[in-house]
């Protein structure tokens, strides 16, 4: 534990962000800030309807319906009508359930945290809730979380030492939340500092037991947030020592020497690090896998291979990528759905067989095709230090048993802000994530979505969307 730089609560850099998150005006983003959140809106929203009907989704979703409760918002794609907590704990797990939500290189999962929330509580301010209201909460509690993330180097650390896990996801939530429901600056801080209270840091085993709670966290911190404003409006008072408070802000929990606290304030109001370096998935996988999965593709497709001539592929990729090919017993034996999502050694053999990946390949009887399994045993990856961009710029080279060789390096897999998918793009994989939905949408529904996020800043009631998502 860390004791320098100590602040009183009052000075931390949790309030500059909470004035941030309540100050804010939509005439105050740039245009490419807005662009952005619009498709990365429309991105979560498209894998929330395939989550709704994977894995846990259906589960939790009829559970929150058993609880039942005052009518106040919409679990989306079912249609059901529970209070708002528990309808952002069932968005919330649909929104990450297919694991093909955006991530962002410093920051880690953005909109997976905050769009589930904040679609849960339309209903609960004093008036409608416009798609510029919403736009600007997105943004600035995605700020939120993208800065908690970067300041504490977290991406390059977390999946090795496991604490603090993903504890901006929280913040990022309450924050968008606290700006759509009309919170002031103190009081969102209050939110904040109560969200940061109830989150527990030890939770990286969910990713190395190979657990369902990658998913489900994000119920939770769905729900927490929804709460933990509303409880704000009622008075009840939080920590405000969020970073540098004594003894326990996040700062003073944190083993390696390379933290930025500078970045939690730095430019902030005018310099948009959700913007820079976000990337929306073109893979129903863990972010770690898919430079390796798009090297692969690209080897395979461009020079016309047969998968039964691979003699071994060798990948490398980050420090932080070790997540996904370590303990190797575990990587290269995958038998459940989060097991194969979070496996480098499988999503690569599907990739060199199928030329892609995407959710029909996290199925059973094709996690055990023997095929992908005896490819896998030819797959050996490591870790390289010197590659300092833990998600992209892996390399991948295929030997045959003819004794040649291709290799390949994609800079930035499509989906990156530098090679970002357009509204096109989006709407294939709206149409792929659809297939997989809970209860079918029609295709009218699908369309009006896409053209409701398309001009979401001209949007008058956020119901709207909702209503387009429902089955």
């Amino acid at each position: 534990m860390k004791h320098e730089n100590p602040v009183l609560p009052q000075d931390d850099p949790s309030g500059p962000l909470a004035r941030m998150v309540a100050d804010t005006r939509f005439e105050d983003l740039p245009p490419p800030v807005i662009d952005l959140a619009k498709r990365a809106i429309f991105d979560t929203l498209a894998v929330t309807i395939a989550g709704s009907g994977w894995e846990v989704s259906p589960a939790i979703a009829d559970l929150v319906a058993e609880w039942g409760g005052a009518p106040q918002a919409s679990v989306l794609v079912y249609g059901h009508k529970v209070p708002a907590p528990m309808a952002a704990f069932a968005n919330g797990v649909m929104a990450r359930a297919i694991d093909m939500g955006d991530v962002h290189e410093t920051g880690g999962h953005i909109t997976e945290w905050n769009v589930p929330a904040m679609l849960s509580v339309l209903d609960l301010g004093e008036r409608a809730i416009t798609g510029r209201d919403f736009i600007t909460a997105y943004v600035t509690g995605g700020e939120v979380g993208v800065r908690a993330s970067a300041a504490l180097n977290l991406v390059r650390y977390h999946t090795n030492w496991g604490m603090p896990g993903e504890w901006n996801g929280p913040l990022c939530a309450t924050a968008s939340v606290a700006r759509l429901l009309g919170l002031d600056a103190d009081q969102t801080w209050n939110a904040l500092g109560m969200a940061y209270t109830v989150h527990g840091m030890s939770e990286y085993n969910k990713y190395s037991e190979g657990t369902q709670m990658p998913r489900v966290q994000h119920a939770f911190a769905a729900d927490t947030a929804v709460k933990a404003v509303l409880l704000t409006q009622r008075g009840v008072t939080a920590p405000r020592g969020i970073f540098q408070g004594v003894p326990s802000g996040i700062l003073r929990h944190i083993a390696w020497e390379d933290v930025r606290p500078e970045l939690l304030t730095e430019g902030l109001g005018s310099h948009w690090q959700l913007a820079e370096g976000l990337s929306m998935k073109p893979y129903s996988a863990c972010k770690f896998t898919h430079s390796f999965i798009a090297s692969t593709v690209a080897i395979m497709r461009d020079n016309a291979l047969d998968a039964a001539d691979i003699e071994r592929i060798d990948c490398v990729g980050s420090e932080s990528a070790r997540m996904t090919f370590e303990p190797a017993a575990a990587k290269w034996h995958p038998r459940t759905t989060p097991e194969a999502m979070f496996s480098a050694p499988y999503t690569i053999a599907t990739a060199a067989l199928e030329g892609g990946f995407f959710l029909g390949d996290l199925r059973a009887d094709q996690i055990l095709r023997a095929d992908r399994q005896a490819l896998m045993k030819r797959i050996h990856i490591r870790a390289d230090p010197a590659i300092t961009d833990q998600f992209e710029g892996f390399s991948v080279r295929i030997t045959l048993t003819n004794g040649r060789v291709f290799e390949h390096v994609t800079p930035y897999t499509k989906g990156h802000t530098r090679n970002p998918m357009n509204w096109d793009d989006l709407g294939e994989k709206l149409a792929r994530c659809a297939a997989f939905a809970a209860r079918p949408l029609p295709g009218v529904q699908l369309t009006r979505l896409r053209q409701l996020c398309e001009q979401l800043e001209t949007v008058t009631d956020m119901n709207d969307i909702v209503r387009a998502m429902t089955a």
